[in-house]
Formats: C-alpha cells, sequence, structure tokens
C-alpha cells in the first residue's frame, strides 16, 4: 500500500538539475514578400541614384546660367569702356578745337555729359559683374569671400558663333526626335511605377504559403549534483528535421484594402507619366521656340551693331572735318551702345535659351561636358 486511502501524498519526479544545450537552423524555401523585397530594395537605391542626379542637374543649370551672366556681363563693360575711349578721345579733341576758337563751349559740355553718363553705366556694369561672380560662386557651392575669374573661352568670349556668320545650321526644328527617357524626372516616374507594382505585388503574395525548413540538435543531461562538466556521467541528444508550412488565414479584410490601395496607385502613376510626356513635349516645344526667337535676335541685333558702328565711324569723321556737330556725334554714340546693349541681352538670351532646349530634352549634362571637351 501507498498512503491512506483517501489521502494526497505529493511525490517529486526527475532530478534537482537539468542542462539542455540546442542547435537550431532554419532556412526559408519560399516566402512571395521575401523575392519583392529583394526587387524593391533594387529600385529603391534607383530611385534615389536619380533624385541625386536631378539634383545635380538643377545644379548644373543654375551654375552654368550664373556662368554665362557673369561672361555676358564682362562683355558688356568692354564696350562700355571701347565707348569710354571713343568718347574721351572726341572730347579732348573737342576741348583742343574749342580753344582755338573752332569749337564751341556746348560741344564740350555735351560730350562732358556724354562721356559721365557712359562712366555712370560702366560702374552700374561693374557692381553687376560683381554680383554675377558672387551669384556664381553662390551655386558652385564656393565661399563668396574667395577670389575667382573665368578662363578665356573661344566658343563664348571671342562669340565663335557670329565669326561663323551665324550660319542657319544653328536653328532648331520641333520634329527633331529626343526620348522621354532622357529626362531623369521621367526616369524618377517610371522608378515609381516599379515601386508601386512591386508593392501591389508584395500584397497579393500575403495571400500566398510560407515554406521554411528546419532543423535542431540538442544535447540534454540529469544531475542530482550540478556537476555540469564531469566527463564521467552521460549526456543524451536528440534531434529533429522537417517543413513549416504557414497560411495566412485571416486579416480582416487589411490585405484587400491595401491591393485596392495599390492598384489605384498604379493607375495613378500611370496618369501621371502620361501627363509628364505631354508636358514634356510642350516644354521642347517651347524651349526651341525660344531659342529660334532668340537666335533671330542676335542675328538682327548683330546687324543692327554693325549697322550702328558704320553710322557711327562716319559721323566721327565728319565731325573731325566739321560737317556734323557734336549733337550728331553724341546720338550716333548713343544708339551705337543702344545696339550693343540690345546685343549683348540677346547674347546671353540666346545662351540661356540654349540651356533649357537642352535640359527639356534631358541632355543638359551631355551638352555641358562637350563644350567643355571642346575648349580644352
Amino acid at each position: 500500500y501507498f498512503g491512506v486511502p483517501g489521502t494526497m501524498i505529493p511525490v517529486k519526479f526527475g532530478t534537482k538539475y537539468s542542462h539542455t544545450f540546442t542547435g537550431e537552423i532554419n532556412q526559408m524555401i519560399f516566402s512571395g514578400s521575401f523575392w519583392v523585397g529583394l526587387s524593391a530594395v533594387k529600385y529603391s537605391n534607383l530611385y534615389y541614384k536619380q533624385n541625386i542626379d536631378l539634383i545635380s542637374e538643377d545644379i548644373e543649370y543654375n551654375v552654368a546660367t550664373a556662368y554665362y551672366q557673369t561672361l555676358v556681363a564682362q562683355k558688356q563693360i568692354q564696350l562700355l569702356q571701347s565707348n569710354q575711349t571713343l568718347i574721351s578721345k572726341s572730347l579732348a579733341d573737342t576741348e583742343l578745337l574749342y580753344e582755338n576758337g573752332k569749337a564751341k563751349e556746348v560741344d564740350v559740355d555735351r560730350l562732358k555729359v556724354n562721356l559721365n553718363n557712359i562712366q555712370y553705366q560702366l560702374k552700374k556694369a561693374n557692381e553687376a559683374l560683381t554680383q554675377s561672380y558672387l551669384y556664381l560662386k553662390f551655386n558652385m557651392g564656393m565661399p563668396v569671400t574667395i577670389s575667382i575669374s573665368l578662363s578665356d573661352s573661344s566658343y563664348f568670349s571671342r562669340d565663335t558663333i557670329l565669326e561663323q556668320k551665324i550660319n542657319n545650321s544653328l536653328k532648331l526644328g520641333n520634329d527633331e526626335s529626343f526620348s522621354y527617357e532622357s529626362r531623369i524626372d521621367y526616369k524618377i516616374l517610371q522608378t515609381n511605377l516599379q515601386l508601386q507594382e512591386l508593392y501591389y505585388k508584395n500584397q497579393i503574395a500575403k495571400y500566398l504559403p510560407t515554406i521554411s525548413a528546419y532543423g535542431s540538435y540538442s544535447y540534454n543531461a540529469l544531475r542530482k549534483e550540478f556537476d555540469l562538466f564531469d566527463s564521467k556521467k552521460e549526456w543524451f541528444k536528440y534531434y529533429s528535421i522537417g517543413l513549416k508550412l504557414q497560411f495566412p488565414i485571416f486579416s480582416g479584410g487589411q490585405t484587400l484594402a491595401k491591393i485596392q490601395q495599390s492598384s489605384l496607385g498604379i493607375e495613378g502613376i500611370r496618369e501621371d507619366i502620361k501627363k509628364a510626356e505631354n508636358g514634356i513635349d510642350l516644354q521642347v516645344s517651347n524651349a526651341v521656340s525660344k531659342y529660334n526667337n532668340a537666335y533671330e535676335n542676335i542675328k538682327a541685333n548683330k546687324l543692327n551693331i554693325d549697322l550702328a558702328q558704320k553710322v557711327y565711324d562716319i559721323t566721327l569723321l565728319e565731325y573731325k572735318e566739321g560737317v556734323a556737330n557734336a549733337t550728331t556725334l553724341i546720338d550716333s554714340e548713343t544708339r551705337l551702345r543702344e545696339a550693343q546693349t540690345n546685343y549683348v541681352s540677346s547674347l546671353l538670351e540666346f545662351y540661356v535659351t540654349k540651356l533649357e532646349v537642352e535640359k527639356s530634352r534631358g541632355t543638359l549634362t551631355h551638352y555641358l561636358n562637350s563644350i567643355d571637351s571642346k575648349n580644352n
């Protein structure tokens, strides 16, 4: 007999100490979300790289625009200095004539007023040049306190375009082919579409089972005393291997809602891509139109500046011979200066609109690199 009938006697089984060491390995065999995630990482990295390229393109555009503004400001100063030299020479000659009684005092005063106007314009032009340098250094990420100067560029400062007598081949046509894929912002939209499609696939994959293999190997020891490292006592080993299959059963409709939402997201991005294509077509068309107008303007202003220079030279000769008066000379010089100012403005417009054309076509970086290679 064991105890008294109807009574409970506590009994202790097992040993006081139990030690177990287990190693376990799990290997995923199939998971739809995992493989979708790998693709998403690839496109996510591409997305961030493309955004960096977009920022770089904006910086290149801003730097190039500031560079052109600085070059044109320098050219404006050169033209004003040339006019200053001409008027100073005319003033000196007129003062000499006045001292000899062959010119009127009012002629001297008129030339002095004209010279003062040029000097004022030259002062403002130098201020504008200083601001252009500051703007250029700012866009280049340079400290504005550092002094820089622009190297002589035959492509710009010597007016290669005009030295070639403004060849008509410089005009652009709206029918010239280009690829949407060249535009970085368009590439970003395409990458967004890929990511949205992957998100959609990931939501679908949540309905699929997950299969994984596992294996474990264990050592176990039972001891009455804490003699874990006693080599004379036995350890027991056991292992297990198998497959684990997990099925999603119920998610409260959340997964289905995300699938529908991601499907709408895909359609939304596709519509954005269509709008972007129409927008790019419009940008290219407008940029080409502005460029061709600037091209025609620079042709006209170049012809006008040559004509104004010719009129001034003839008037100056007539003034020295006493045929023309100082008023006529000043008027011709003023017309020459106006023609020069219009020419300089059209020069800047021409350069900037060319940048806009290249940017709208997604070839700005290639264009700037090609210019740099020609100048080196």
